[in-house]
């Protein structure tokens, strides 16, 4: 059975702290909570020097090997990169049925 559009309620807006969401989708009489978003606190984080500090093998950037980047984008420019379609839809057909559940 396929559900009427009308039926369908509206996921809540996950807000950054601070972010103005709008109304509530609970409705404009739903009370002072329904829209409410967290106001940061006093609390801090203090990170150590060895926390902060990158790995030596960071230190220059993400490890990507430049030689199969170039090699990848020469094959996908010439039409020879290899796309398996059914993959593809599967994961995306995967992803929107965990998106809307």
């Amino acid at each position: 059975m396929v559900d009427l559009i009308s039926s369908f309620t509206p996921r809540p807006r996950i807000a950054k702290p601070g972010e103005d969401v709008g109304p509530s989708i609970a409705g404009p009489n739903a009370g002072p909570a329904a829209g409410a978003v967290a106001k940061p606190g006093g609390d801090t984080v203090a990170l150590s020097a060895g926390a902060t500090a990158l790995p030596a093998e960071l230190s220059g950037g993400p490890p990507i090997d430049l030689e199969i980047v170039s090699k990848i984008k020469e094959a996908i420019s010439e039409g020879k990169y290899p796309v398996d379609l059914d993959k593809i839809t599967e994961s995306l057909f995967q992803d929107f049925v965990k998106m809307m559940a």
